[in-house]
């Protein structure tokens, strides 16, 4: 079950997902996220909105904080692999953050992977046009080039999760010491599950699993996994309303099922053949809040008897 589920995430991540997991790490520990990308003495105030009216914009941190110099606003942007569109991106999101807040905007940008080898990690949009101009500097944060050591000195519980993808992190070593500190955290199931997402890309799935042995109960019922779910379940709703509503959302339901309790496309087709609409939006809500299949499966005799009762 821990491998499906790390197997399954990472299928979800390497579609940009993984930022859910990094957005949860940072709104969990957020005085240490910021103590740790700006290196400076500052408290955290409160957690911003990043969503901005008018345009699809949505950064991926936004926090108000206080220090010495005031209080401004620290945007942390996650980009997993390298963009060459990033630079205008985080520009706007920082245009767009002091337009709402009326503060001045520190900006972050945290890369996961390293870039191919023809491309340079800018830390600057610049643009200039008949004599405007346009200019936005950020820090870069490169998660290859910080030695993981290092990492483990500070002992920051919202940076160990992080660990695999830096400097001499890839290690079982390295993983057994993160997952042991994070097993002290207030939330520690959810901080070893972004960990065993991280360290699979790096160590072989089986060994991830084998080093964390997470507790799957708790990490289903957990602001993260629902999170995760609600996206996934949320793509596939999209997919199959091309099909018609009840195709669309029979196909939500299955892909629901699938990804939280392995079972097989046919393990449920004698019941679900010649399900109303109705019935599958009743099901569907119900696979979202049981906590393991027979408890589907009560729900599913149920719901299906009511329905026979009804015709």
């Amino acid at each position: 079950m821990i491998f499906s589920f790390i197997t399954d995430i990472k299928g979800a991540l390497s579609l940009g997902k993984i930022d859910i997991g990094s957005k949860r790490i940072i709104h969990l520990y957020n005085q240490a996220w910021i103590e740790w990308t700006l290196q400076q003495p500052v408290q955290v105030e409160s957690e911003l909105s990043g969503e901005f009216q008018f345009v699809m914009r949505d950064s991926d941190s936004l926090i108000k904080v206080k220090s010495p110099q005031g209080s401004f606003l620290s945007l942390t942007e996650l980009q997993f692999k390298y963009d060459d569109a990033m630079p205008e991106r985080v520009a706007a999101y920082a245009a767009l953050a002091r337009e709402k807040y009326h503060l001045k905007v520190f900006v972050t940008v945290v890369y996961f992977l390293r870039p191919p080898k023809n491309r340079t990690v800018s830390n600057t949009f610049h643009q200039e046009l008949m004599g405007q101009t346009v200019h936005q500097d950020f820090k870069i944060i490169s998660l290859w080039e910080l030695d993981a050591k290092q990492a483990l000195i500070f002992n920051n519980p919202a940076v160990l999760p992080f660990v695999p993808l830096m400097k001499g992190g890839n290690t079982v070593e390295m993983v057994q010491i993160c997952a042991k500190r994070l097993g002290t955290e207030e939330h520690a199931e959810e901080l070893k599950a972004f960990l065993a997402i991280l360290a699979s890309y790096v160590l072989d799935k089986q060994l991830v699993n084998q080093i964390l042995r997470l507790n799957m109960e708790i990490i289903e019922q957990s602001p993260l996994m629902q999170d995760l779910l609600e996206r996934k379940c949320d793509e596939a709703r999209e997919k199959g309303m091309e099909d018609g509503m009840e195709k669309g959302l029979l196909n939500a339901l299955w892909q629901l099922l699938t990804f939280r309790f392995e079972i097989s496309r046919e393990y449920f087709n004698r019941h679900f053949q010649a399900l109303e609409l109705k019935t599958i939006e009743q099901l569907y809500k119900t696979a979202l809040r049981v906590q393991n299949l027979t408890e589907f499966e009560e729900a599913l005799d149920t719901t299906s008897s009511k329905a026979k009762k009804d015709l």
